[in-house]
């Protein structure tokens, strides 16, 4: 009697079971293995975002490095009895890929369509990014679903000059969308890829260097090591930038802001490193 009665009460527990939906999809972010049936639209895939860490390698401490300070002091390469300022620097990263041992370059799954100026509009990949000593947050790129080794990073230090005309206040959603960024556009000349404002001594009367850089940089960096990356986890690149690098060479006393321009300018693909590849 206990047998049939064990018996009908396990039949009623399986009339009673509903199968529990979720994604089920392994290379998702939130992929559930408990699921019995897939949901629909609901599987979440992994981002590739990236950081900059903005730092000063002084002459005088060439083994130490400092988080780079808007405003503060700094000694100028040449003469190190002589300072200036950094007041403001701001710059564009696009089509940031992570590269295999051999060659192969991923980036994000995203595109956008981008209405120019001109009255056209272009489908390109939607792999863009912001950088300021002041913007704290990983800049997230898009979805990046693969996994394997990778070696490195390569990436645009600027914009393409079609990017760069873009009709930006039209944008909500990307990077680019920078119409009341006066520091990133400017009315006549469209997005400003590189903007670095400095100050050549620290009188207080001293007139700021505006410099701009519109020119397009390719920029591969190694990892010190191969780093795996497995499905399901988001990836965070982080790159530092050394801006005494950039300023190497330069006599801030005695140097045109010509001659200050074309320096930063041949300087700035030797001034990023990479730090690192985490997943989370």
């Amino acid at each position: 009697m206990r047998y049939w009665l064990f018996v009908l009460f396990s039949l009623t527990l399986v009339g009673c079971y509903e199968p529990k939906e979720g994604c089920l999809d392994i290379n998702a972010t939130n992929y559930d293995v408990s699921a019995d049936d897939p949901c629909p639209d609901c599987c979440m895939y992994p981002s590739l975002s990236v950081l900059f860490q903005h730092f000063v390698t002084l002459a005088t401490m060439p083994d130490t490095s400092f988080a780079m300070r808007y405003g503060t002091r700094y000694p100028s390469p040449m003469d190190t009895n002589h300072l200036f300022y950094i007041d403001r620097g701001r710059f564009f990263v696009s089509d940031l890929k992570l590269v295999r041992a051999n060659g192969e370059e991923l980036g994000v799954l995203d595109s956008v369509w981008l209405p120019l100026l001109g009255g056209d509009s272009i489908y390109v990949e939607n792999n863009y990014s912001k950088h300021d000593r002041d913007i704290f947050q990983a800049a997230k790129l898009g979805t990046f679903n693969s996994s394997g080794e990778f070696t490195g990073v390569k990436f645009t230090l600027g914009l393409s000059p079609t990017i760069r005309q873009v009709w930006v206040d039209t944008l909500k959603t990307t990077a680019l969308a920078v119409e009341n960024d006066s520091l990133s556009y400017n009315e006549m000349a469209g997005i400003m890829p590189v903007h670095l404002i400095l100050r050549r001594d620290t009188l207080p009367d001293t007139t700021p260097i505006d410099l701009v850089f519109t020119q397009e940089r390719q920029i591969s960096l190694p990892f010190g090591q191969t780093v795996f990356v497995d499905k399901g986890f988001k990836v965070k690149v982080t790159l530092r930038l050394d801006y005494m690098t950039l300023f190497q060479g330069i006599d801030f006393k005695n140097d045109s802001e010509a001659d200050i321009w074309a320096k930063i300018d041949s300087q700035l693909p030797n001034a990023f490193s990479a730090v690192s590849l985490k997943l989370e």
